[in-house]
């Protein structure tokens, strides 16, 4: 091979590969094995993870190798065509490339030598990037060694196997007519349809079917087969049966596995590469991510798997749901600016959305600090406001009920299993408690009347239309027979199955045995949440009003200390670590907040001449005194302006009354701008769905895997439901 030297049927050697030896095997299997560019480079890529993976240091995503591996080699390639040219550019290109071929083929992660753990591997990428590549591998290449010299004999012995098998059929066959008797024969290889002697009529020969080059496997049908989660195995049987019922011989087509499987992939990377290509951007963007702990996609162990996201106006995209070495924040970050700058949209991200943990949210190692960090802008943040939520009614519950022991609760756990034996018709609704009735009766009517129309709003989850549902049941809305779901998880980390058992034990308590100290923390507990959780719940999505009802919220639990001081005062404690929409920057969204007053507003508008924070915060630290008496005025400063310029909004309106907003046009089209973004992660938790339900299966090829996420997420915008209407329209290939 010019400038590299001899092929290499494997990696081999005592260090981490160098350019050489990626070249070498590349060389190999595409041009004596035949295999593609991409799957040359795919196959090289692979097998120096694995050499990279037993020195114990931190590399890149896989594609990102993949990548790299082609690099080289077209850098090769360029000067493959000139060879035969010796001018002083050209000899200088040879020098240099030269040179760099015993250099390390380096594909550590960029932040390796901060995420290794251990000094000794610390210093052994250190010295494998110097001149020289310093120190060894010691008996790994050793057993890889061993390992591939097994595989060659017997890869050598099959061959011979082959040739001896090929032989004597050929004798067999080249033997007269008269000299064989079919009659013996014939028995001996009944079961043995393709041998020689068995054949009676020659059997059709298989041909690929004529309607495309690749197979009965169209763009469209390999992508339905991926979104229903069909394996290759399970769609030969499929597509046999349906040809035969549609009068087709299936033995005229190629309908095997390994035909179907080569054709899907095929169609997955150039749909997967089409969806990134047709990316287009018209509006500010919004990153989200969320991590999960999920299987390998090959052995048994776990990893760290982030989904990522963006969002914007008419946008939900996903970007991919990368492998990270762990849940810390700079691991997290670096994904997310990976999957950033691979979709080239770095200019277009001006907001990041997130769950409040520690590893998002702290002011050093945070997620959220190194991402802007890598970003080198900043970046405004819209922290979860369903995950906020979520904190204040877990530190309710553990407040007021009696400790339970074990990841499952225990009340729960009990109510679960004495479902079946309860009359479920047989239900006394909360306001038939006295000490509920007493708490609740002033706020009965206005509660009915927001449940209700609740109701009538679209919800993502089957859960948010039951809760709302057992909230009317309690407060003695519902008249006649009542359906109730069936109790599901009763695990200490799913929030709202808090409240849906607690509603339903307590509805249930004159059938099911609760203790008394039991019976006195579910009545709290849900007094609590009929009265002022979910109202606040239920609203929180909205984003223009997400200032005034963090507000609203802090005052009510400060009324709320004349019902239960304990109660209003684990609540308050929660929502004032999490101010992040009454930040400088943030409070601008109640400008658009139709439930603001027009002389509010004015005064809104005149405060954004005070002089904002040199550091501006991100989240305010304000204690309750603090904040109590204030108004949305009172947070807004000049920092506020921060958020019309990451939105695109024209300002202009602000010199206009407020009265003659709503007819303005850049303050409806900065309108439609803070509608669009999304105060609540939810987006990123179906990206976490989606992999769990993909994880396991359709392949355990990790670039496969990203194929398969974004074939399945366009075919599923593209076909919401499974109505004949929608299945049969006519759409672009996928």
């Amino acid at each position: 091979m010019w400038l590299v030297g001899e092929t290499s049927e494997a990696i081999r050697g005592s260090k981490l590969p160098s350019n050489r030896q990626v070249l070498s095997r590349f060389y190999f299997l595409h041009y004596y094995e035949f295999q593609t560019i991409r799957e040359s480079a795919t196959t090289t890529a692979r097998e120096l993870l694995v050499v990279w993976g037993k020195a114990r240091i931190p590399v890149r995503q896989e594609y990102h190798v993949v990548s790299k591996v082609k690099e080289i080699f077209s850098e090769w390639q360029s000067l493959l065509k000139n060879k035969n040219r010796f001018t002083a550019t050209e000899n200088s290109k040879r020098d240099v490339f030269l040179e760099k071929l015993d250099e390390l083929f380096d594909v550590a992660h960029t932040e390796a030598l901060n995420l290794i753990k251990i000094q000794e591997d610390h210093d052994f990428l250190i010295a494998q990037r110097e001149k020289g590549r310093r120190g060894c591998l010691g008996p790994v290449d050793k057993k890889l060694l061993k390992l591939e010299e097994r595989r060659m004999e017997r890869h050598v012995k099959a061959e011979a196997r082959k040739i001896k098998e090929d032989s004597r059929v050929s004798q067999v066959s080249n033997q007269p007519e008269n000299d064989v008797d079919t009659s013996d024969s014939c028995d001996i290889w009944d079961n043995d349809p393709v041998h020689p002697l068995c054949i009676s009529t020659p059997r059709p020969k298989r041909q690929k079917t004529s309607i495309r080059p690749n197979g009965i496997i169209s763009p469209e049908l390999a992508a339905a087969l991926d979104r229903t989660n069909v394996s290759d195995r399970n769609a030969t049987y499929i597509l046999a049966a349906t040809a035969q019922t549609l009068g087709h011989n299936p033995n005229t087509l190629a309908i095997n596995k390994e035909s179907i499987r080569r054709a899907r992939r095929t169609h997955r990377e150039t749909a997967a590469d089409g969806i990134k290509a047709a990316f287009t951007v018209t509006a500010p963007l919004t990153v989200h991510w969320d991590g999960k702990m999920l299987p390998a996609l090959t052995g048994k162990a776990t990893v760290e798997r982030i989904a990522v996201l963006v969002t914007g106006e008419d946008i939900v995209k996903l970007l991919g749901i990368p492998k990270v070495p762990n849940g810390t924040g700079i691991a997290q970050a670096t994904a997310v600016f990976d999957m950033i700058q691979e979709w080239e949209i770095t200019d277009d991200v001006k907001f990041m959305s997130f769950d409040t943990t520690a590893s998002n949210t702290g002011r050093k190692a945070g997620a959220c600090v190194i991402l802007q960090e890598k970003l080198r802008k900043e970046l405004l943040s819209l922290p979860c406001r369903h995950h906020i939520m979520e904190l204040i009614v877990s530190k309710v519950f553990a407040n007021v009920m009696p400790p339970s022991t074990g990841p499952d609760i225990k009340l729960f756990q009990r109510f679960s299993a004495e479902w079946n034996n309860l009359n479920h018709q047989n239900y006394s609704s909360g306001m038939a408690d006295n000490i509920v009735e007493a708490e609740l009766l002033s706020h009965k009517t206005s509660l009915i009347e927001f449940y209700t129309r609740q109701l009538t709003e679209v919800h993502s989850r089957d859960d948010y239309k039951e809760l709302l549902t057992l909230a009317l049941v309690f407060l003695g809305a519902q008249q006649g027979a009542v359906r109730f779901n069936s109790p599901g998880a009763f695990h200490r980390a799913r929030w709202m199955a808090k409240m849906i058992y607690g509603l339903k034990i307590f509805l249930f308590r004159d059938q099911f045995h609760v203790t008394a100290k039991e019976l006195a923390g579910l009545r709290q507990f849900n007094v609590f949440i009929i009265q002022l959780y979910l109202k606040a719940w239920y609203t929180c999505q909205i984003p223009a009003t997400a200032p005034r009802h963090d507000l609203q919220l802090i005052k009510d639990l400060g009324q709320y200390k004349r019902v239960n001081p304990a109660v209003a005062k684990v609540a308050m404690e929660s929502i004032l670590s999490h101010l992040w929409y009454l930040s400088e920057p943030m409070i601008g969204l109640g400008f658009f907040d139709a439930e603001v007053p027009p002389d509010q507003l004015r005064e809104m508008v005149l405060a954004l001449q005070k002089r904002g924070s040199v550091d501006c915060p991100v989240r305010l630290k304000l204690k309750e005194e603090e904040v109590a008496q204030k108004q949305l005025q009172d947070f807004v400063t000049s920092n506020t302006t921060k958020l019309f310029s990451a939105l695109g909004i024209n300002m202009d309106f602000l010199q206009q009354d407020p009265h003659t907003w709503r007819t303005n046009a850049n303050y409806k089209a900065g309108k439609q701008r803070v509608a669009s973004l999304k105060v609540v992660n939810d987006v990123a938790e179906r990206g976490v769905a989606l992999i769990q339900e993909f994880n396991s299966t359709l392949s355990n090829q990790e670039e496969q895997k990203q194929f398969v996420l974004q074939v399945v997420e366009r075919h599923r915008k593209e076909y919401p439901n499974a109505n004949k209407a929608t299945v049969t329209k006519t759409t672009q290939n996928l």
